[in-house]
């Protein structure tokens, strides 16, 4: 009966510590709006795509917030000091080891690097020209409170349609980069439970500061809206 309980108090005080986490990366993030006209950070329009603070498991020195290996998180480095263990779930076990780049650094060291940001942040969802790039304002976004800042991932950069919980036109499951393309080179992982690594619940940092959980809802996820925030025809839970 000892070790049951013992189990829930350890995943309550691990959903706990995210979500703190959680908040004072929004803080972090509002605040750099805040000082940047609207804007959040991007790079000639687009978010950087990548999961390295260093250049490598041995180096101290933090990534140009634009070198090619930086992850997003770099570019707000100073409104929360560089505390990279904000972005270190307490629940994640492994997430993108860049494997399929060829990189073979220690698990550990990936997981600073365990929440995920929504690419639609810095530009707008286009599927009709996908190479339109332009930096997005935040006033432009017609839903800020039901649109995803970031949340429980093990892709550094949802790109949406492959690598996220939203459902999006065209897709009849989600996370399939995950799930096939880039199984293989994890053999034996299940990675859906990476991005619903809170009892099957993902945690969720809104665009207007809230934190919440979103459960599991099987492989149709939930409204694709909730990326590109445009108004959802399903609403999230606060």
């Amino acid at each position: 009966m000892l070790l049951p309980a013992l189990g829930s108090a350890k995943e309550k005080a691990k959903t706990a510590q995210c979500m703190s986490n959680f908040r004072q990366v929004g803080t972090a993030m509002k605040m750099y709006a805040d000082d940047s006209r609207d804007y959040f950070w991007n790079v000639n329009g687009g978010m950087p795509n990548d999961g390295q603070w260093t250049g490598n498991p041995n180096s101290t020195a933090f990534l140009p917030a634009d070198h090619p290996l930086a992850y997003w998180a770099l570019g707000y480095g100073q409104y929360f000091a560089r505390n990279k263990r904000l972005f270190r779930c307490p629940a994640a076990k492994k997430v993108d080891e860049w494997r399929d780049a060829g990189r073979s650094y220690p698990s550990d060291w990936w997981l600073d690097s365990s929440i995920g940001v929504s690419r639609f942040l810095t530009e707008p969802y286009t599927p009709d020209q996908p190479g339109e790039r332009a930096p997005r304002k935040i006033a432009s976004i017609r839903s800020p409170q039901t649109m995803i800042f970031c949340q429980d991932a093990a892709e550094q950069r949802m790109e949406g349609e492959e690598d996220s919980t939203g459902l999006f036109p065209g897709c009849s499951e989600i996370l399939v980069q995950w799930k096939y393309s880039l199984a293989g080179l994890y053999p034996g992982f299940n990675w859906e439970w990476e991005w619903y690594r809170h009892n099957k619940q993902t945690q969720v940092l809104w665009l207007n500061g809230n934190v919440s959980r979103v459960r599991y809802n099987g492989k149709k996820g939930h409204d694709y809206r909730w990326y590109t925030g445009d108004p959802p025809l399903q609403q999230p839970r606060f």
